[in-house]
């Protein structure tokens, strides 16, 4: 997979990839003991990484409640993402606390992958240019340009 990027929330530009930028993923009120009110970076890297933490590999825990409604929505064609059964078998697995065949971070790709599948979740993925309440602001939308600086915003 090659770089990608995504669209700030509250300014509603783009996320460019290698460039000093004050950069907030939002946390939700339930794991901000844990992380904080907001993971901050100041250079992404184009790869979904963030203060050290891959938002892929947030997603699974922010968001392992909604499981059985997201492998419900995939067996009835109603999930962007394309699945397959071992993908199914690994979010069951994930959801039940057994071990899983894949890293986390594929979890968290099937489930965030794609805009609609993001909005779907409880807590999708929200990024800005400054610290706010997450419940402010709308999920993040993926960047068509993948992160590489464009002029058309």
């Amino acid at each position: 997979m090659g770089q990608f990027s995504w669209i700030y929330s509250d300014t509603h530009k783009q996320l460019v990839d290698n460039k000093i930028a004050d950069t907030y993923l939002l946390v939700p009120k339930p794991f901000q003991e844990k992380y904080g009110k907001a993971i901050y970076e100041d250079c992404y890297d184009g790869y979904g990484r963030f203060g050290g933490y891959d938002v892929y590999d947030l997603i699974p825990e922010w968001n392992k409640e909604m499981i059985p409604e997201i492998i419900h929505r995939i067996k009835n064609g109603n999930w962007q993402c394309s699945t397959n059964e071992s993908d199914i078998a690994n979010l069951q697995a994930y959801y039940e606390g057994k071990e899983i065949n894949c890293k986390s971070r594929w979890l968290g790709i099937i489930m965030a992958g794609y805009d609609e599948d993001n909005a779907a979740l409880k807590y999708p993925i929200k990024i800005t240019a400054r610290e706010m309440e997450y419940e402010e602001v709308a999920p993040s939308l993926s960047d068509p340009n993948q992160g590489w600086e464009s002029n058309w915003w």
